[in-house]
């Protein structure tokens, strides 16, 4: 009850804060250009250079030179980062090139059906942006290893899942953007650490990203839909925030959450393994989980970034999630 009380307040905290943040970035707002001025504002241009004039509509509706290319993703974003923690399911709503090394150790609670453990996974997350609206995905895989003192200590690979983004509104002048797409997950992974099981899981999704100042929001929330009954069905979702620091770091502040909405039959047990680890279990339709992960990114330059957070559970059951560290790296074309 303690634990509930203090994610509500959280909560309510972040909307307080985002509520505030959009009210500052209102009264802060430009200008209209039409606006009856002495003089003209200053505005820089795309080569950085003071112009008089306001940027036009044209400009803000089309990609520039920067995004052309085959393959090159949308920089018309670039003061975005990425979410750190929840890295399957948290997906960034830009189109963009990238390969990003995933490094994760969870600490596996001694109440689990498994026993006390730990976690770890390796994993290279791709995405090629097609053009500035529709990109390729593929934000699972990797090498796992799993240690609990209820079960055999093993290794093995993860399932893969991979599939389509689709930018549906992209506004660079207030930079606002939302896409949506799917994943759809293989089960060819090791069943020896709780992956090849079920017949497939479509993961749709749709996310949503605003500047407001020098902070950024991230939304998201989906499903994750198993082909047949074997798997738990759930829905996740996130919420990131962070605050520009310098030109190059940020501090991130995330909140994830997943409610199963329906159980699966492989096995009798009432908790479920989160993100990574679906279970199967008959008994957790209703079940929450809530999880607030804190952390920070570092642009190393332009196109190299590092991040890194740590991640405990805020409210409903624990399941196999004690807490997780992350470290990341992603470079980006």
């Amino acid at each position: 009850m303690k634990a509930l009380s203090a994610s509500l307040v959280a909560i309510l905290y972040a909307a307080i804060s985002v509520n505030a943040m959009a009210a500052d970035y209102e009264e802060t707002a430009p200008v209209p250009a039409d606006a009856n001025l002495a003089e003209p504002a200053e505005i820089f241009n795309t080569s950085g250079t003071l112009t008089a004039e306001p940027l036009s509509d044209a400009y803000c509706d089309a990609c520039s030179s920067c995004c052309d290319g085959r393959f090159r993703s949308d920089r018309e974003f670039d003061t975005f980062i990425e979410p750190i923690s929840n890295p399957l399911w948290s997906t960034d709503p830009r189109s963009i090139t990238r390969a990003r090394f995933v490094f994760l150790n969870q600490m596996i609670p001694g109440s689990s059906v498994i026993g006390k453990g730990d976690l770890q996974v390796y994993a290279l997350e791709i995405s090629v942006a097609l053009n500035e609206r529709l990109s390729i995905i593929a934000e699972r895989d990797g090498f796992t290893t799993l240690q609990a003192q209820g079960i055999a200590n093993d290794q093995g690979w993860a399932d893969i899942a991979a599939g389509l983004k689709y930018v549906l509104h992209r506004d660079v002048c207030s930079q606002f953007i939302v896409s949506t797409g799917f994943q759809y997950e293989l089960t060819q992974g090791t069943q020896g650490v709780f992956q090849g099981n079920g017949d497939g899981v479509w993961n749709p999704f749709i996310t949503a990203g605003k500047k407001l100042g020098d902070y950024h929001v991230i939304g998201i929330v989906g499903m994750h839909l198993p082909n047949n009954n074997q798997e738990s069905e759930s829905i996740f979702y996130s919420l990131h925030l962070d605050r520009q620091l310098t030109c190059r770091s940020y501090a991130v502040l995330e909140f994830n959450g997943i409610n199963y909405t329906d159980s699966g039959n492989a096995l009798a047990v009432n908790q479920e393994g989160g993100d990574f680890i679906n279970l199967g279990a008959n008994n957790v339709t209703g079940n929450d989980f809530g999880s607030l992960a804190a952390g920070a990114t570092i642009k190393l330059t332009d196109d190299l970034t590092a991040a890194a957070a740590y991640e405990f559970p805020i409210m409903g059951r624990r399941d196999l999630f004690d807490n997780r560290f992350y470290f990341q790296m992603s470079v980006m074309y």
